[in-house]
């Protein structure tokens, strides 16, 4: 007989068990060892759950910030965490802003090419109507500020966005930030001809 790989083992004949009485055995699960795991990093967004608090984040916003509900969707915060918990847990740019956030993510954006540029985020906070900043720095210097509403929705994602011009070439970043001034994530970019 081949060797298949599975276990048979012969049983003396015995008295039928009725079906209602017969154990049904499954096959043992497969349980890791350590030297088997992959190691999770500090960055590895498995290695955190949406409630886990940033380093160097006071005692009351944490505690304020782990009492929020957690959606299906919500991941750690990108950030800080502002008084009232309410966080970024996603920030990213692109070209166009469509159905599901900003498309044609980029680094770079070209005076010839592109019109404008979007910071797409989603921010949780308690279901309380809120307001955020955006603000828009070239060369380290605040440019202009943009207030946001978030309303009263557990998630909310928006943007913000920048119509491109000669005058605007050099380095960006677009901060998001809580009305208690703490930032909640940024994301940086350049504008080239």
């Amino acid at each position: 007989m081949e060797d298949d790989g599975v276990e048979r083992v012969e049983r003396p004949e015995a008295t039928p068990t009725p079906a209602s009485a017969r154990e049904i055995r499954l096959p043992a699960a497969h349980v890791p060892t350590a030297d088997e795991e992959p190691e999770l990093g500090p960055d590895d967004s498995r290695a955190a759950g949406p409630r886990t608090v940033p380093p160097g984040t006071p005692p009351a916003i944490a505690r304020v910030f782990e009492r929020l509900p957690v959606g299906i969707h919500d991941e750690p915060p990108v950030g800080a965490i502002g008084t009232s918990g309410i966080h970024v847990d996603k920030i990213w740019v692109g070209q166009a802003y469509e159905r599901e956030g900003c498309t044609g993510e980029s680094e770079k954006f070209s005076l010839a090419k592109h019109g404008a540029v979007n910071v797409c985020f989603r921010v949780v906070h308690s279901r309380v109507e809120e307001t955020v900043d955006v603000l828009w720095e070239k060369d380290g210097e605040l440019f202009r500020r943009r207030a946001v509403q978030i309303p009263e929705l557990h998630a909310y994602r928006t943007r913000a966005y920048l119509v491109l011009r000669r005058e605007y070439i050099g380095s960006w970043k677009a901060r998001v930030v809580s009305v208690d001034g703490i930032e909640l994530a940024a994301a940086a970019f350049a504008v080239v001809e």
